[in-house]
């Protein structure tokens, strides 16, 4: 060890010690002094003299490097004293040799490990420094270092946290009792835009929109109360305003005395999961709309089913029953008459109600068309009154018309409007008690022509006025219900409508204040002068005045139909206006006498069995006779404009769809005999 500063000379003393003695005495007390500093400080202690050599271990150093005083002293200090690199694990040169060398202090570099005499490894901080006296001569050199694996493991562990913090996506904030942030890991720059330097020592209200401030406050109080909040769903606000979903959970931060002085925030982005929740709850919306829809579609058509079956049986109903009453003879010629007219009524109601099924299948398949021409639309209009009025005077209506002047002209198909107005005017008639009132009325507004039906009926509810135009809709569906229908005739006033590019409306002031319909049509842009306006639109004049000009008497007609109900009626319908009929059961009769009898105009049913009548008719186009040109009509239940389409290429002239109208049948044999006539001339 380096002796002290102090110069010793002896001289004589009154005690009779020799100076020599006393200097001794005084440097062991010295040694002693200084053994007992260095054996009891905390730190490990070592002297190498200038050799390298060991003077001194402390009972610190001995624990750590495991060797003893007595055992250490003489050895070299690379031997006592071993020391490597924690990261390359190559030995690291020893400070106290360094210092003696370089004659300053010498630290030790970070990470160093001490091998103990047993092979333990301890982690470090030292520094050597030099011995010399007070005159600069050098002594040796003094190791102090300490054993820092607590400290590491520590600074380990605070590092680990740190790492996991700064990696984390999620936002970690840490702040005091006032709401000031502490702490601001690289998650949340992402996450809220912000550096830390930005957002330290600001007000944890920088992210929190204004209308949440009371948030903040909500949660401090529960912080000083020591309680957790978990996973609190909100929304923060960015630098740059962007809103963000989060996902919060807040603890409570306490100091070592156990005191609440702050709290940890963990924010993690939601956004993409609201959206998800958000976008699902859509989706499971739509679902659930496109359920109820599919229910109240399943419910309409449940409904549809029970109605057609109540509309077809209820006029069949009347027909069996007057036919069988006709049948036992027991009626007088006024109940015959009530009971014909009955028959005919209903059968006409059945026509309707198979025209309409017909046409909204078109309308459903997109192959509803019109055959469009110059139309006057009072023309028409005046048509569908006159076909309503019996109805209204039976229940005392009044129907006012203001028809507007003349020559209101449209493009359109005249039958088919017909219908349209016809449909509105039954209703109007069908909905309005005895006595009531109706309206009719055509204007001209610009470059458009409209109509207008008014009835002081039972009106419309307001639930019920957006569907009224909906297919198989009724505002009263129940058994119970007043008025008959299928709920179809409104839903194909407004396709044909919407065909002669126009449209159609209904108000009503709500049940028992009545209803408005509005038909609206273009004006036909550019006249015909060589129309006759009078006759635009008119209906096909009577029979009785086609068959004055052109009498069937002496016509041969043959009809080819397998059910014997329809040839009885046909074979009347010929007979009774002069033609010579002969009716066939099958396509293999008719062919069979075709030859002999010489038909001037055949007419067939299309669906029979074993062979039908598109089979029939190319059979006789194939004969070797002029019965090959012989005029055709076919007769069909399918009504389709295909199936009239099919019957044209087949072979048949004209086509007649059933049920049959006598006054039609008779027409069409007229127009082809007519032609027949021509020809022969």
């Amino acid at each position: 060890m380096a002796s002290s500063n102090r110069r010793i000379v002896a001289t004589p003393n009154d005690s009779g010690i020799s100076p020599s003695r006393r200097i001794a005495e005084e440097l062991e007390q010295q040694r002693e002094w200084y053994d007992v500093t260095l054996s009891s400080i905390g730190d490990g202690v070592i002297s190498a003299d200038m050799q390298g050599k060991v003077t001194f271990l402390n009972p610190v150093a001995e624990s750590l490097t495991g060797w003893s005083n007595e055992e250490a002293q003489g050895r070299p200090l690379e031997d006592v004293f071993r020391i490597i690199s924690e990261d390359t694990r190559t030995p690291i040169e020893n400070p106290a040799l360094r210092a003696m060398r370089e004659g300053v202090i010498s630290g030790l570099e970070n990470h160093t490990l001490l091998i103990s005499r047993d092979g333990r490894e301890i982690s470090i901080d030292d520094s050597g420094s030099p011995i010399r006296t007070g005159d600069g001569v050098f002594l040796g050199a003094v190791l102090v270092f300490r054993d820092i694996t607590e400290r590491r493991r520590g600074d380990e562990a605070r590092a680990l946290l740190v790492g996991i913090v700064d990696s984390s996506e999620d936002a970690i904030i840490s702040k005091n009792l006032d709401g000031v942030i502490m702490s601001w890991n690289i998650a949340a720059e992402r996450m809220f835009e912000y550096s830390a330097a930005e957002a330290i020592g600001q007000h944890i209200t920088l992210i929190i929109p204004p209308e949440r401030h009371h948030e903040e406050t909500v949660i401090l109080g529960r912080l000083r109360q020591g309680q957790r909040i978990e996973h609190f769903e909100t929304v923060r606000v960015s630098k740059r305003g962007r809103r963000i979903n989060i996902s919060l959970s807040v603890s409570p931060v306490r100091n070592n005395r156990g005191e609440i002085i702050g709290a940890s925030k963990i924010a993690r982005d939601i956004t993409e999961r609201v959206r998800a929740d958000q976008e699902r709850a859509r989706l499971l919306g739509i679902e659930q709309s496109a359920r109820e829809r599919a229910e109240a579609a399943n419910r309409a058509k449940d409904e549809f089913v029970a109605m057609i079956s109540h509309e077809i049986r209820s006029p069949l109903n009347s027909v069996l029953g007057w036919s069988q009453l006709i049948r036992r003879g027991s009626l007088d010629k006024d109940a015959m008459d009530r009971a014909l007219e009955s028959i005919e009524r209903n059968a006409r109601a059945q026509v309707q109600l198979l025209g309409d099924l017909l046409d909204i299948s078109r309308v459903v398949t997109g192959k509803l068309r019109i055959e469009t021409r110059p139309i006057d639309v009072r023309t028409t209009l005046e048509a569908a009154l006159e076909s309503i009025r019996p109805a209204a005077e039976a229940k005392s209506i009044t129907v006012d018309v203001y028809p507007g002047p003349a020559g209101n002209l449209v493009t359109g198909d005249a039958d088919r409007l017909q219908q349209v107005f016809w449909n509105l005017l039954s209703n109007a008639v069908k909905f309005t008690p005895n006595r009531g009132h109706i309206r009719v009325e055509i204007r001209r507004l610009d470059s458009y022509i409209q109509i207008k039906v008014s009835d002081s009926g039972i009106g419309i509810s307001e639930e019920f006025l957006p569907y009224v135009f909906d297919r198989f809709t009724q505002a009263d569906t129940s058994t119970v219900r007043k008025h008959m229908g299928l709920g179809l005739g409104l839903a194909i006033v407004r396709h044909l409508i919407e065909l002669h590019g126009g449209s159609v409306a209904v108000e009503s002031a709500g049940e028992g204040q009545g209803a408005t319909f509005t038909v609206t049509l273009p004006v036909r842009v550019v006249r015909d002068h060589a129309l006759d306006f009078g006759r635009a639109g008119s209906a096909v004049p009577s029979l009785d005045t086609k068959t004055e000009k052109i009498p069937l008497a002496g016509l041969r007609v043959m009809i080819v139909d397998d059910e014997i109900e329809a040839r009885e009626l046909l074979t009347a319908i010929l007979s009774t206006q002069g033609a010579e009929v002969k009716a066939c059961k099958s396509t293999a009769e008719a062919l069979a006498v075709i030859e002999e009898w010489k038909p001037a105009i055949l007419v067939s049913d299309i669906s029979m069995p074993e062979e039908d009548g598109y089979s029939f008719i190319k059979r006789v186009r194939m004969l070797d006779s002029e019965q090959r040109d012989v005029p055709a009509i076919a007769l069909t239940a399918y009504a389709r404009s295909e199936d009239r389409m099919r019957a044209l290429a087949a072979g048949f002239q004209m086509h007649v769809p059933k049920p049959v109208e006598a006054m039609e049948l008779l027409m069409v044999v007229t127009s082809l005999a007519k032609r027949l006539r021509r020809e022969v001339k």
